[in-house]
Formats: structure tokens, C-alpha cells, sequence
């Protein structure tokens, strides 16, 4: 039952996170955004490995960082965008 109520939460923080990012916000909201987002990553592969398969358990770290690292790369996506969209509009707005 424990595990159950566990599994929901992480599934539901997880789902939060994947909606969020971090187009046009300040720095520290990016950072902050991406290390929630780590976090429901690792809690979510922890809980299932751990309960689930067992097994695995030597890689969960490791599986843990590969889907991490699909946040970090959205949210170097989403700072280059940010970026170049600011540059663009300074540009344009100087002339």
C-alpha cells in the first residue's frame, strides 16, 4: 500500500516536471526548474528499480543519468533559444 501511495506521488511530481521548462525565465528559475526535474528523475527510477526489479539495482545510478541527461540537454535547448530570441529582439529593437 506504502509503496503504491510512494509510486503515485513520484509518477505525478515526474509529470509535473516533464510539463515545465524553462524558456525566457531568469537564470536561477532554469537551474531550479532542471534540478526538480533531476530529482523526479532519480526518485521516480529509484522507487521502480528498487521495488520492481531488484535486479537492477546496481544500475539504477546509471540509468538514472542517461535519463537525466535528456532534461539537461532540454534545458540547454531552451537557454540557447532564450538567448537568441533576446539577442534578436534587442537587435531589432536598436534599429
Amino acid at each position: 500500500m506504502l509503496f503504491g501511495i510512494e509510486m503515485l506521488l513520484a509518477v505525478v511530481f515526474f509529470i509535473v516536471m516533464v510539463t515545465r521548462n524553462g524558456y525566457l525565465k531568469p537564470t536561477w528559475q532554469q537551474l531550479v526548474t532542471l534540478g526538480l526535474q533531476i530529482a523526479s528523475v532519480w526518485c521516480l527510477i529509484h522507487l521502480f528499480i528498487s521495488h520492481v526489479y531488484p535486479e537492477f539495482v546496481f544500475a539504477k545510478d546509471v540509468i538514472s543519468v542517461f535519463f537525466s541527461a535528456v532534461f539537461v540537454f532540454a534545458a540547454l535547448k531552451d537557454r540557447y533559444e532564450s538567448d537568441v530570441y533576446r539577442s534578436h529582439h534587442q537587435q531589432t529593437a536598436t534599429k
